[in-house]
């Protein structure tokens, strides 16, 4: 029975980190599928620029206008604070809506 739950302990601990990092790949996910909404040409400082400064409009192409922008921005900065505070399963709630409207699979 002890090594039972030896075996059971230290599959919850290697299990762990994996599930963890779910969210924060879900939060790059929805980053990048945000910058890829802006500017027509991309330069090198565009790379690390904050998306509203790059060029500041929206592609011809893009999925999203500048009303839908706020509301994956604002679900995407409450996915940032539960990823923070480690609650992952709140944190991929959050991400939901984002991610379909980015149509991020």
């Amino acid at each position: 029975m002890r090594r039972l739950l030896t075996v059971i302990f230290y599959a919850l601990l290697l299990a762990a980190p994996a599930w963890a990092s779910t969210c924060a790949e879900d939060i790059a996910a929805v980053d990048k599928a945000l910058r890829n909404q802006y500017g027509e040409d991309r330069k090198w400082w565009q790379i690390i620029a904050c998306p509203i400064v790059m060029d500041g409009q929206l592609r011809k192409d893009a999925v999203v206008n500048v009303e839908q922008i706020k509301e994956i921005s604002y679900f995407r900065n409450i996915a940032y604070m539960q990823n923070a505070r480690g609650d992952d399963k709140m944190c991929k709630e959050s991400l939901v809506k984002p991610k379909r409207m980015l149509r991020v699979w």
